[in-house]
């Protein structure tokens, strides 16, 4: 949940840098559901949920996703009050890349924590701006490894875009979350988070477990860096 609010204010951030580099300063549908609605519920929501009818707990399929080395994706975020924003997510090790367009502008971010290297890089204008690596906030999918703390309850399972999600909902900080979590990869396909300003929904798509080209999360030659 800290993760997800730290991430729009980072979108938040990036429109707004976006806007001053224009004036010269410093994918798919909506996800369905396969089955018709979840199944029964199989948790006791005591923190220590049930299985789902496979023989798997919520641990189990968690575990599934703790090994996972690269991964990229497609996330999308609905929010109160703004337009839906589509970022591209590729992530390796400790480095990961976002893009996103907004306004007609491309926006890369790019950090490397080996290096202590990040920029904003905007390859329209053939320009990146070195960042603190602390102000670089990855699109982190493993929020969901986070929920056997919190007392959750394990509503049942449901099909989401051809996968068999296990759905669990749990309360943090006056917002409810409920997370539709890929049993085969123990990756997350959809969150909700609830609040009194509404519904926050992050679909995520096109997940892809393969290798990652290390150029992926490098700048080009040739691009002209500014440093704060």
């Amino acid at each position: 949940m800290k993760k997800v609010i730290a991430l729009l204010l980072v979108l938040v951030v990036v429109l707004g840098c976006v806007g001053l580099a224009a004036c010269g300063g410093g994918g798919g549908g909506a996800v369905t559901t396969d089955n018709g609605g979840a199944e029964a519920a199989n948790g006791n929501g005591d923190g220590n949920g049930g299985g789902n009818g496979d023989g798997e707990d919520l641990g189990d399929i968690l575990g599934h996703g703790t090994g996972i080395d690269s991964v990229s994706y497609v996330m999308e975020i609905t929010a109160p009050g703004m337009q839906k924003v589509t970022t591209q997510v590729w992530m390796e090790e400790n480095k990961f890349r976002t893009e996103m367009s907004e306004q007609g502008q491309t926006v890369i971010y790019l950090a490397n924590y080996d290096t202590g290297k990040a920029y904003m890089y905007m390859p329209d204008q053939n320009m990146a701006i070195e960042m603190d690596i602390s102000q670089a906030t990855p699109p982190d999918y493993e929020d969901v490894q986070d929920i056997p703390d919190y007392n959750y309850n394990v509503i049942g399972t449901e099909t989401k875009d051809g996968k068999i999600c296990l759905v669990v909902e749990y309360s943090y900080g006056g917002a409810t979350v409920k997370s539709w979590i890929w049993e085969e990869h123990g990756f997350p396909i959809r969150v909700e988070t609830t609040t009194a300003e509404g519904t926050t929904v992050i679909v995520y798509k096109d997940i892809d477990f393969g290798d990652i080209d290390d150029n992926m999360f490098e700048l080009p030659a040739g691009v002209q860096i500014m440093r704060g």
